[in-house]
């Protein structure tokens, strides 16, 4: 299928997609449940992302015991650091770019939304996105498609004609679930085979992956 005019809609995780706010996801997550367990490795809390707050520190507690402090240490740690989230270089010229064209733009994020909203204004991204899904929206989380699906359903489009942009292994099985087309970053790591099969591009940081975006949806070309 020729990639002109393919893609209609762009959707983008937000924490380690559009916002340089991973390190401090999880430095705060692995801090938060070390006094529970041995300090969970990188790899492990990349693949615990996905959802509310509440959910990824269950998953990598593995039960409910010591939740509420958990969490609340992960929140905590979170508010200190707040100040030091930007976005990703070229991250806001990309959505510029984007919404220019008319493509419309949204965000399925795992953040809660005051949270998200108060990053999205601060950052004056906001203004760039007509659909936010958020991981207090519904009842069910990444990895469940339900969260894009809305957004997609809203739009009135085809899950073929909307292109999902994330950095986890549940963005990733959710956008494939969704029926979504899924750039996936990285960030230096090697997500399981069988979940790389279900993405059409694979990059290993933001600005790799905005290049790919530019060309799927600006260019339209998918060689």
């Amino acid at each position: 299928m020729s990639g002109a005019h393919r893609f209609r809609g762009v959707v983008f995780d937000l924490d380690g997609t559009l916002v340089d706010s991973m390190p401090i996801v999880l430095d705060g997550l692995a801090a938060a449940v070390e006094p529970y367990r041995p300090r969970p490795a990188r790899d492990e809390v990349m693949a615990a992302l996905g959802g509310p707050s509440d959910a990824c520190v269950r998953r990598l507690l593995g039960s409910r015991k010591h939740l509420a402090a958990a969490l609340a240490a992960y929140l905590g740690f979170l508010v200190q650091h707040e100040d030091r989230i930007r976005p990703f270089r070229g991250a806001r010229r990309l959505l510029a770019d984007l919404s220019a064209a008319s493509v419309r733009l949204g965000i399925w994020t795992g953040r809660e939304r005051d949270s998200a909203l108060v990053h999205l204004r601060a950052l004056a991204l906001d203004r760039y996105f007509d659909a936010l899904v958020c991981g207090d929206d519904l009842p069910s989380h990444k990895p469940d498609p339900a969260g894009l699906c809305r957004i997609i359903r809203r739009w009135r489009r085809k899950p073929a004609e909307v292109l999902f942009v994330g950095d986890s292994d549940q963005d990733l099985a959710g956008g494939a679930a969704a029926g979504a087309s899924v750039v996936t970053i990285q960030h230096g790591r090697r997500m399981p085979p069988g979940l790389l099969r279900h993405a059409l591009a694979v990059a290993d940081t933001p600005a790799a992956a905005y290049a790919w975006v530019r060309k799927l949806v600006l260019v339209g070309d998918t060689s």
